[in-house]
């Protein structure tokens, strides 16, 4: 599968990349469609994701409605991915 090179979420390396969640699970399940389609996005099991920085404005070009709760640098990511805090026991 290859990314359309003229799509803007196409080479992110070297990005910033959001924390974003969306107000419903519909709102999600649609954003998620979209961003999949195009690019580079993490699901995170409390209903948040991790997207490039470029999928902000492709998601306000679309007209998803969505909350940015961090900006991470891609080292961030790649840690907090590698490393994530142990379950409460």
């Amino acid at each position: 599968m290859r990314l359309d090179p003229r799509c803007p979420l196409a080479d992110t390396v070297g990005m910033k990349y959001a924390r974003i969640s969306f107000p419903s699970r519909d709102v999600a399940v649609r954003a998620f469609h979209e961003l999949a389609r195009h690019g580079r996005i993490v699901s995170l099991p409390d209903g948040q994701f991790i997207v490039p920085e470029p999928a902000t404005a492709f998601l306000q070009t679309r007209g998803f409605t969505y909350q940015t709760h961090e900006w991470m640098s891609e080292a961030y990511v790649t840690q907090a991915l590698r490393n994530p805090a142990p379950n409460p026991v």
